[in-house]
């Protein structure tokens, strides 16, 4: 093949204008159809503000109209009014006591012979105490065995009498009347006898107490005597209070103070909202602050099953059983009790709590259908029991009720607000 031949930049004028003369001449456009293209585009322009920029107005309006009404309203953390678990626990102050305590007496007077037993020695019921020098209660002993052999006498005088009697009625020696004498005289001299024989009996009975001894098993907690102290008739000792270094200022003039100690008891009020909680046998932990690390169990003795008016409280006794005497009469301890709660009470965060001129009181939200808007009321309670973080209350709430945390003077009853949720923590 042959190559074409080159394009030859010289060629004539008349050459070229032949070639771009083939080509359609071009017209100028109208000034009436611009118009027209004009008009056409400022109408789509003026359809595409409508339809953009006004509903978008609108709806700024909306959202600010929202923004400020949202603005307005107060936003609130609620919480749930809830009941406690059924099983309850209680700690309540106590006061260690013995089981059994009491103040020895003597019941003759004289002078102390000797005594045997001091203060935190551990004695058994029957062992002697101490010794009472009562020579004047001997004499009587021996003159009242005196009258008994005297009127043995009358009685075997006045028995024969009768039998002679007897004998002279049956001969008609004797009137009757001189035989019912003889009879009467000799039933006096039985009772004489009779008389003298009890107050025998009374004096030598009386003349064991000269020995004083423990009247249970116990330790000796006060002394009050010592060796040759007087003890007058009442019983009393005219030794100081609490000789020996005793603690028997609590019986002035008594001579000994014993207490059991084995088993203790803790004394404690419980309140009334408790009361129909306590129940016999019961179990109770003991705590003594002087025995750090160490607890005692214990059980629910008895209750008083009334309240002390004054205080509104039921008093209830716990025996704790103390082997190695560890717990002293007189302790201060703390007695933890669980237990079923015939009415588990309401129980609320302390936050939640208004403190107004009404008193103490709570904020209830009740919700506006299912948003996030409602309205608030407000409630009086009573608070029964702090634990710090949660209080138990009662009065005009219920289980379930939503109320306000934290709640601010700026709210008022019937108000509109907004709430989120916070979960209660259970405590109790």
């Amino acid at each position: 093949m042959n190559a074409p031949e080159p394009h030859d930049a010289r060629l004539e004028p008349a050459e070229r204008d032949i070639d771009v003369g083939s080509a359609p001449p071009v017209r100028p456009m109208s000034g009436r159809t611009l118009g027209v293209i004009g008009v056409s585009i400022a109408a789509a322009l003026v359809l595409l503000l409508v339809a953009t920029v006004i509903p978008r107005r609108s709806v700024s309006r909306e959202l600010l109209a929202e923004a400020t009404s949202r603005d307005s309203m107060q936003t609130v953390q609620v919480t749930t009014v809830h009941r406690a678990l059924a099983g309850s626990s209680l700690s309540l102050p106590s006061t260690i006591q013995p089981l059994h305590e009491s103040a020895i007496y003597a019941r003759v007077g004289g002078y102390v012979k000797t005594w045997s037993a001091d203060i935190g020695r551990v004695v058994h019921a029957g062992d002697t105490l101490l010794e009472i020098d009562a020579p004047e209660l001997e004499e009587d002993v021996q003159h009242a065995q005196s009258l008994v052999t005297q009127s043995q006498a009358s009685l075997s005088l006045a028995r024969a009498d009768l039998d002679r009697w007897k004998t002279l009625a049956r001969d008609s020696a004797v009137t009757g009347q001189e035989l019912d004498q003889k009879a009467a005289a000799f039933e006096v001299a039985k009772a004489n006898l009779s008389a003298a024989e009890a107050s025998v009996r009374r004096l030598v009975q009386t003349r064991q107490y000269t020995r004083v001894v423990a009247p249970f098993t116990g330790m000796i907690t006060a002394r009050n005597v010592d060796i040759g102290s007087l003890i007058s008739a009442a019983g009393a000792t005219s030794a100081p209070v609490a000789a020996g270094g005793g603690s028997g200022g609590a019986s002035p003039g008594s001579l000994y103070r014993i207490a059991q100690t084995d088993t203790v008891r803790a004394y404690l009020t419980v309140p009334e909202e408790y009361a129909t909680s306590i129940r016999p046998g019961l179990k109770a932990t003991i705590r003594v602050e002087g025995i750090p690390g160490r607890t005692f169990s214990g059980v629910v003795a008895r209750s008083a099953n009334a309240l002390d008016v004054s205080t509104r409280t039921l008093l209830t006794e716990i025996d704790v059983p103390n082997r190695d005497f560890a717990l002293l009469p007189g302790m201060f301890a703390k007695a933890d009790l669980t237990f079923p709660r015939a009415t588990p009470p309401l129980l609320l965060p302390a936050n939640t709590l208004l403190i107004r001129s009404g008193g103490v009181q709570v904020v209830e939200v009740a919700p506006e259908g299912g948003g996030a808007t409602a309205l608030v009321h407000f409630h009086s309670v009573t608070v029964a029991r702090d634990y710090g973080a949660t209080v138990e209350v009662a009065g005009d709430v219920t289980d379930g009720m939503m109320v306000v945390t934290n709640p601010n003077a700026e709210l008022v009853d019937g108000a509109r607000v907004r709430f989120q949720s916070a979960k209660l923590a259970d405590t109790k």
